[in-house]
């Protein structure tokens, strides 16, 4: 039987969809005005460095609280293939992802130039960090079974196939001819 989400549900989906659809609108009023940039942050000083940060995890503090409310353990055995899936995902997924962030550096992997990462899974794609994120946010949505988490975790994978729009410009001001000869040899996520 359907049973509708409570107040709970919603006011946790809420805030997560209000923090991720600011960050998009900054991004977007940054992607069209050139004397304004929004992400990547112009420094960790800056009040968009702090902004972004608070916006993310406005969206995603309030993402962990949803799928918590909304998690049923699995009665019937026939569906753990579901969650052992969604679990080995999120491992590697979210695992890799973080392992790379700490490689590449915290500083680094949020906007201050701590020099152009080309090595290791740098080398296969531009940006390795999404693609393995991409693989924990599957594995979230396989555990949780929620069409409202499930709709939060498809915007946060919009928000990763179109940060390296935001990036890249950054990327080569900063980087120059070698980010453009990077770019030339490897591909931007797979």
């Amino acid at each position: 039987m359907f049973e509708l989400p409570s107040w709970s549900h919603w006011l946790a989906f809420g805030f997560s969809l209000m923090g991720v659809l600011t960050i998009f609108a900054l991004s977007a009023i940054s992607a069209l005005h050139g004397d304004f940039q929004f992400f990547p942050p112009p420094s960790k000083q800056s009040w968009q460095h702090k902004a972004f940060l608070a916006l993310f995890r406005l969206f995603l503090y309030p993402l962990i609280v949803l799928t918590i409310l909304v998690f049923e353990p699995p009665i019937d055995t026939s569906i753990w293939w579901k969650y052992f899936i969604g679990g080995v995902l999120i491992l590697i997924g979210f695992g890799m992802a973080f392992r790379i962030t700490f490689q590449m550096g915290w500083r680094n992997a949020f906007g201050e130039n701590r020099g152009l990462m080309t090595t290791g899974w740098f080398a296969l794609s531009r940006n390795p960090i999404y693609v393995f994120t991409w693989l924990g946010l599957i594995g979230w949505a396989l555990i949780a079974s929620s069409y409202l988490v499930s709709f939060l975790l498809i915007i946060w994978v919009l928000l990763y196939v179109l940060a390296p729009i935001f990036e890249e410009p950054w990327l080569e001001r900063q980087y120059g001819d070698v980010y453009l000869q990077y770019k030339q040899r490897v591909r931007r996520f797979i």
